[in-house]
């Protein structure tokens, strides 16, 4: 092989080392200027000696990606002395030098380099970076403005430039989240590009976007248009940290950058304040969701409560949920039905409640249970169509606002500032439900009594208040945990204030009432009215706790009893004394009902004494009706076995009778029954007593023939009693013998 042949194996495999490292292969790079210098060894030529200073070029920029100065500066010497008179070797020195902090030697190789014959294209550029990190911003200008008249910038020198003109911030911030995107699309085409992943020798482009990201957030609190994406280049620039992958390429002051979690804080912070000026944007806040629910370096209630937030938004947005079904389809090429977005929702509040914490992290109600709160006051609001949002802010860059309605739960409410617009939302809410009912109970369509106020597990004012808990836990039937709920309203605040002896809710002066019950701001009276709310969820949780007593598998009809004298006596209080007492009988009659069903016709007796004996004259009726019914065809079961006694039966259908006289069957059986036990009597030799029974069945008949003239069966039985006690009386009574 010729001396040329070599040299111009040598250029080529130089131009692979270099494209190499531009890929960000640094030890394919390194090998390659390594084969290069091995090709020119030995040949002292113009044209080798070009090669060679640059292969060791290239090998000094691997050393200097790496962070290896000494071995970089040392690589450049060489290149220099083979060629004194290159831009290159100087150039790169510069550049080292102003990695090392040494200003003035970077300042001097980059000056030398701009003196000869072919300048580096970027030395002016350099040379501004290192004037401006002098303290010299008016020669740092002056080097930006005369490269810019030579070639376009680059978004990093433009953002420079904005900075060192005095540019606004915004614009300076505008210019640095333009250099972050590009430096990021460079990254991700050469991922695209099916390249191998970055090595020890390469720079760390993420990083470098992401500082300028936290960079141009401390100038402007501004989200911009692209705040998703912005946010995600900070979390991977942090997550490439916690992983190992922060290489060490950064030198000089790019490496002091902020602490562990920093950059992920930056991220939500950004994302925060993007879902403050466009709520309804579902991708915002699905960036948020998941940026918080993944930032698991601490776990105080001021992570958990915002993250529960944008998840409860999610979870009943149909914008967002149309979203996730359009890109299942395009991802798996099928379609994807509209019907099985319950599952998928149900699917994902499921795997939210999985990863909520169980341990006390200090919250005042535990992430897992404020989850279900917040979503089920989302449902109830997507309901009725969310909350109309407010107009978008003048110069907001995202696009979810525009009056789209909002699908949330309480906490997102109160950090977007809206409790008094939500409060008066829910007293319309509830105003037209109401009326709604009372239309519906003047046209006939509603049960007997005046129109009763919007049921609870519907109500917006409650899911969106302290009482949203108790109203949840009434919802899966755990009245004893929705009434223990109940007895702490007050903010952490007015409870530190006023003691365990003070009311159950915050005082009239406390700020954060409205922040924690949305759902009654804005009310003149709302304080009041949240402690009368509350003491209606409880006399509901007393009513459920008694019913709970009656159908359990060992029914306590004292406890039973025992909570509903208690809700009654509240009831009285809150002018519910009839409403109350017409919920319990039907809750009783409804669980006799069910006995009678079944043939547990003691257990439907006992239900309907226990309801009696704390239900006021009002409605006996509807009870007494029932108990008759059922003591007749107990006496009656009892009666028809042959092994039995007859005493019971004869007690369960005086007692029928006594209810409801008017019941035909509890009459002819009772004659029948006094009958059977007057001759159970007689055989056992009580004489008197058979005839007792006898005249007692004879009044009873002929008193039922008052309200049954002629009816052949009372006067069948009627005639036959008369009969056995014409008989009995004929016989001597031999007891006394």
């Amino acid at each position: 092989m010729t001396a040329d042949t070599e040299r111009e194996r040598a250029e080529q495999v130089c131009a692979d080392g270099e494209l190499a490292l531009r890929r960000h292969e640094g030890a394919a790079a390194e090998k390659q200027f390594h084969e290069a210098l091995a090709l020119v060894e030995g040949d002292d030529c113009d044209a080798a000696l070009r090669v060679a200073a640059r292969a060791h070029t290239g090998a000094g920029r691997v050393r200097l990606a790496a962070g290896e100065l000494d071995a970089a500066v040392a690589e450049f010497e060489r290149a220099r002395s083979l060629r004194p008179h290159a831009a290159g070797p100087l150039h790169w020195l510069g550049c080292a030098a102003a990695h090392a902090g040494d200003l003035t030697t970077a300042e001097t190789h980059l000056t030398a380099a701009l003196a000869c014959a072919v300048p580096h294209p970027r030395t002016l550029i350099q040379r501004a970076y290192v004037h401006a990190r002098a303290g010299r911003p008016d020669a740092a200008r002056a080097d930006l403005l005369t490269a810019s008249r030579t070639a376009p910038l680059d978004e990093e020198a433009h953002w420079a430039l904005a900075a060192l003109s005095g540019r606004p911030a915004r614009e300076v911030a505008l210019r640095l989240r333009a250099a972050a995107v590009a430096r990021a699309g460079a990254e991700a085409a050469k991922g695209a590009a099916g390249r191998p992943p970055r090595d020890a020798g390469t720079a760390c482009g993420g990083d470098r976007a992401a500082a300028l990201l936290e960079t141009a957030w401390d100038l402007d609190r501004e989200p911009g248009g692209f705040a998703p994406l912005y946010a995600a280049l900070l979390v991977r620039s942090e997550e490439d940290r916690e992983g190992g992958r922060d290489d060490g390429s950064e030198s000089g002051d790019r490496r002091r950058g902020p602490a562990r979690g920093a950059r992920r804080g930056v991220a939500v912070d950004l994302l925060r304040e993007a879902v403050r000026r466009a709520p309804t944007d579902h991708r915002v806040t699905h960036s948020l969701a998941i940026a918080l629910l993944n930032s698991q370096d601490d776990e105080r209630s001021s992570h958990w409560e915002p993250c529960v937030a944008a998840w409860a938004a999610l979870l009943y947005d149909e914008g967002f949920w149309e979203r996730v079904r359009v890109t299942a389809a395009r991802r798996y090429g099928v379609p994807v039905e509209r019907a099985l977005v319950p599952v998928l929702r149900a699917g994902l509040r499921e795997l939210l409640e999985r990863r909520m914490p169980d341990a006390d992290i200090g919250t005042r109600v535990a992430p897992g249970p404020l989850l279900q709160r917040e979503a089920d006051a989302a449902k109830l609001l997507a309901g009725v169509g969310g909350l109309p949002s407010a107009e978008p802010a003048e110069g907001t860059e995202s696009g979810g606002g525009g009056g789209e309605p909002l699908f949330c739960g309480p906490l997102r409410i109160a950090e977007l500032g809206r409790t008094a617009e939500f409060g008066a939302f829910a007293a319309a809410q509830e105003e037209r439900l109401l009326q709604e009912s009372v239309a519906a109970s003047a046209n006939g369509a509603a049960g007997a009594g005046a129109a009763a106020a919007p049921p609870t597990h519907t109500s917006l004012t409650y899911a969106f208040s302290e009482l949203g808990f108790a109203q949840l836990l009434l919802g899966q039937n755990k009245p004893a945990d929705a009434l223990a709920a109940l007895t702490e309203l007050r903010c952490p605040g007015c409870r530190k204030r006023g003691g365990p002896g003070s009311g159950a809710v915050c005082e009239p002066d406390c700020a954060r009432f409205d922040e924690l019950n949305p759902g009654y701001a804005g009310l003149p009276d709302r304080h009041h009215r949240l402690a009368l709310d509350a003491r209606g969820l409880a006399l509901e949780a007393r009513l459920s706790m008694g019913r709970a007593e009656l159908i359990a598998a060992r029914p306590d009809f004292g406890a039973a009893a025992a909570y509903w004298r208690r809700a009654l006596v509240h009831s009285r209080e809150l002018e519910r004394y009839r409403e109350t007492q017409t919920a319990i009988v039907d809750m009783a009659l409804g669980a006799a009902r069910d006995a009678h069903r079944v043939g547990r016709l003691s257990l439907a007796v006992d239900t309907l004494e226990t309801t009696r004996s704390v239900i006021g004259a009002n409605e006996r009726g509807r009870l007494e009706g029932q108990l008759a019914r059922v003591l007749a065809d107990r006496g009656i079961s009892v009666a028809n076995d042959e092994t039995s006694l007859l005493d019971e039966p004869a007690a369960d259908l005086r007692r029928s009778v006594a209810f409801n006289p008017h019941l035909l069957r509890a009459q002819v059986s009772l004659g029948i029954v006094l009958r059977g036990l007057a001759s159970a009597r007689w055989s056992s030799g009580s004489l008197s007593g058979a005839r007792d029974t006898l005249r007692e069945a004879i009044d009873q008949l002929t008193a039922a023939l008052v309200h049954f003239p002629a009816d052949p069966d009372l006067e069948e039985q009627r005639e036959a009693a008369v009969a056995d006690l014409d008989h009995v009386m004929w016989q001597p009574d031999e007891s006394g013998r």
